[in-house]
């Protein structure tokens, strides 16, 4: 049994990953880290995680039709 979760990205991920978005399909209990991992991210870059527009942790549990948004982090000046 595996539950679907979209997963939007933003800004150069979009390129380094090489889509904008898709379904991402986890095990029951799988959490955002897990996630990163699912779609080939690098650990090492950070991100900011999203969901219904608040920001969530690595090791928060995805639930079944979330909706996520993965940003780079960004900085002005």
């Amino acid at each position: 049994m595996t539950m679907k979760v979209t997963v939007k990205l933003a800004g150069g991920l979009v390129h380094t990953l090489g889509f904008s978005e898709q379904v991402a399909e986890l095990p029951p209990g799988a959490t955002v880290g897990d996630l990163l991992d699912a779609i080939g991210a690098d650990r090492g870059r950070p991100v900011i995680v999203g969901r219904d527009g608040w920001a969530i942790d690595l090791e928060d549990e995805l639930h079944e039709g979330d909706r996520i948004l993965i940003s780079p982090v960004f900085s002005g000046g």
